[in-house]
């Protein structure tokens, strides 16, 4: 939940554990939607001219060791380690889009989560867009079915 900075972590409906994050602030507001873990890495480089955010800028970034790192969407949303944003996690957002967390709610994390897990954001006015990333899940079942062959 982008508002309340919080991610509860449930497995076969029991709620495991409830982590402080952080996530897009003003300008690189995270998604809400369903979106599916795609790709894990235990260490990640991130660099912002991936994403359009050109080296030398005052939002740039390049980041080589990343820990943890799980991307969430085609466009560059992952879910990671972020020690550096330790301090607001819980209470602000400030990353460019990512979902940060310390790093041993995120070794936890991606301990126990396996590719094709589905994680639901909320609290953001920017959607999930079904085309970036397994976002079928988006999409209403009757609009769904009503493009099928079968339909």
């Amino acid at each position: 939940n982008a508002q309340t900075h919080q991610m509860d972590v449930y497995s076969n409906g029991s709620l495991l554990r409830t982590i402080p994050i952080t996530t897009g602030k003003e300008g690189f507001t995270t998604r809400s939607g369903v979106k599916v873990i795609m790709e894990k890495f235990d260490v990640k480089r991130m660099n912002s001219e991936t994403v359009g955010i050109p080296a030398g800028s005052a939002e740039s970034y390049d980041i080589n060791d990343v820990q943890w790192a799980m991307r969430v969407t085609y466009s560059g949303e992952f879910i990671h380690a972020a020690p550096w944003s330790v301090g607001s996690q819980g209470s602000a957002n400030v990353s460019h889009g990512c979902t940060g967390m310390s790093t041993e709610n995120a070794a936890w994390l991606y301990a126990m989560t396996l590719r094709g897990d589905v994680v639901e954001y909320t609290g953001t006015d920017r959607p999930m867009e079904p085309d970036n990333g397994y976002g079928d899940w988006n999409i209403a079942w009757s609009d769904y079915k009503s493009g099928s062959a079968l339909s």
